[in-house]
């Protein structure tokens, strides 16, 4: 009986590369493929049990925990969105403004830079007060995956012009 066996082939940048190669170490699996194999299986793992409800958390040595956030996690929430969707992109995982190229980070973080009330941001972004309601409701909710995203972009802004 012959077992069905597909071939991955994907492209990684250096940086991916870069990161495969850490985990191989730090987990001592024998080869890269092992060591995205076992982070796949973790990985379903924990997405299995958040979706259950679970939450994930850590203890040092004292036994203090403290809640485990993770992103690609958390974003799956059970929660309906009215005003904001999801859109592709290589690492951003937060919401857009349904219908328009505007992150609801970007409308969240003007009002509290402005000092804006929910109807000023209803006016400026021309928007009706239930999205900016929701805006609201998604950014708190999702404080930690916006202050990685901004990490991140400052990250590669600082890489750019390195580079240059």
């Amino acid at each position: 009986m012959k077992t069905d066996i597909k071939r991955q082939n994907f492209n990684v940048t250096p940086e991916q590369e870069a990161e495969m190669l850490w985990l191989k170490d730090a987990i001592d699996a024998p080869s890269v493929k092992d060591a995205i194999l076992y982070a796949v299986r973790t990985m379903a793992t924990l997405a299995r049990e958040t979706r259950e409800g679970r939450a994930i958390y850590l203890a040092d040595d004292t036994g203090a925990k403290e809640r485990l956030l993770i992103p690609e996690l958390e974003s799956a929430s059970k929660e309906k969105w009215t005003y904001l969707v999801e859109r592709p992109h290589a690492w951003r995982r937060q919401r857009f403004v349904k219908g328009r190229r505007l992150l609801a980070s970007t409308v969240w973080t003007d009002m509290l830079a402005n000092n804006m009330s929910i109807e000023q941001a209803a006016a400026n972004w021309e928007l009706p007060l239930e999205a900016i309601n929701e805006i609201v409701r998604y950014c708190e909710a999702n404080r930690y995956l916006l202050q990685m995203e901004a990490d991140e972009e400052l990250r590669r802004i600082e890489a750019k012009e390195t580079a240059a």
